[in-house]
């Protein structure tokens, strides 16, 4: 006879399981037995690896898994796993970032200009909480960024030529920078 039990869906509601079997070690890892004939986690998502039927005990399950792994179960774990890095893929964009750069990225600053007014003021560098709700995903990425109304640029990055007063004149650093460069000899 089949137990019926609840797991958690995503969007916060629940649905129910039917199981047959369950095999649980001590270090939390578990394997459920469902209705369908599916050897797969609580929720119904495929194992990972044939190394997970290993918790169970009796040698005539244990083969009898096996031999569902080798005809059903691999093919299933490396398709469901491929799609859904997949989907977290596209779901990060075009630049994906590692959580422990974090930190690193929120002290990033950029500077912002008008992008239809060549001669407009180049602001202060900041960070992106003072310009956007969230952080961009190209922000602590992109040497240079242009929108419509206005182009960022990296604060470490930036040229003395693009400094600019808001007359549109270079800016004392960029005239001084430009006067103290050696002429290129090669």
């Amino acid at each position: 006879m089949a137990q019926i039990l609840f797991v958690k869906t995503p969007g916060g509601g629940q649905r129910s399981v039917q199981i047959v079997r369950s095999w649980l070690d001590a270090s939390g890892r578990s394997v459920y037995l469902h209705t369908s004939g599916r050897y797969a986690h609580k929720d119904g998502s495929p194992l990972k690896s044939r190394d997970e039927l290993g918790i169970i005990g009796d040698r005539v399950q244990r083969e009898m898994a096996l031999s569902w792994w080798s005809r059903v179960g691999e093919a299933e774990s490396k398709k469901f796993y491929a799609d859904l890095e997949t989907l977290q893929a596209a779901a990060a964009g075009d630049f994906q970032e590692a959580p422990a750069d974090l930190g690193e990225l929120d002290r990033v600053m950029y500077t912002r200009r008008a992008a239809k007014k060549p001669t407009a003021a180049t602001s202060a560098p900041k960070t992106w909480r003072e310009w956007f709700a969230q952080r961009p995903d190209w922000w602590g990425q992109a040497k240079r960024v242009d929108f419509a109304d206005y182009t960022y640029q990296l604060a470490e990055t930036m040229a003395p030529e693009d400094a600019r007063t808001p007359s549109g004149e270079p800016s004392a650093a960029a005239q001084t920078a430009e006067t103290a460069a050696p002429a290129a000899g090669f």
